[in-house]
């Protein structure tokens, strides 16, 4: 069975830079949230499942620049051991006044096994 999560998060930062990171800058995460992120590496290989290893995720990705959206599809990696099918989409970027976006989010995915989230 396909579950949909979607949210709405306002930011204090034009429409086009939210955007831009997403697109381009994606490794900034642990600059921007140390707390969460504790390392995030571009790599060729895959690495070992142990606490603190850098995992490969392999993922289509599709930009739509007019509107503002991009869509990670999940193809292979540690996630793909849990899901069926899993699916982030940044699905809008809107401004919202000046220095200020309202970003649309989604999560869709589909169990492995049952139907727990």
């Amino acid at each position: 069975m396909a579950h949909a999560i979607g949210f709405e998060v306002e930011v204090k930062c034009s429409a086009d830079t939210f955007y831009k990171f997403f697109k381009n800058n994606i490794t900034q995460l642990v600059n921007c949230f140390p707390e969460t992120y504790k390392s995030i590496e571009v790599i060729d290989q895959g690495d070992k499942p142990s606490v603190g290893s850098v995992r490969l995720w392999k993922y289509e990705l599709a930009v739509n620049g007019e509107n503002k959206s991009i869509t990670w599809n999940f193809l292979d990696g540690d996630v793909m051991n849990f899901y069926r099918s899993f699916q982030i989409k940044l699905v809008s970027v809107t401004p919202t006044g000046e220095g200020s976006c309202l970003a649309k989010w989604s999560v869709n995915f589909e169990k492995d096994k049952g139907d727990l989230l």
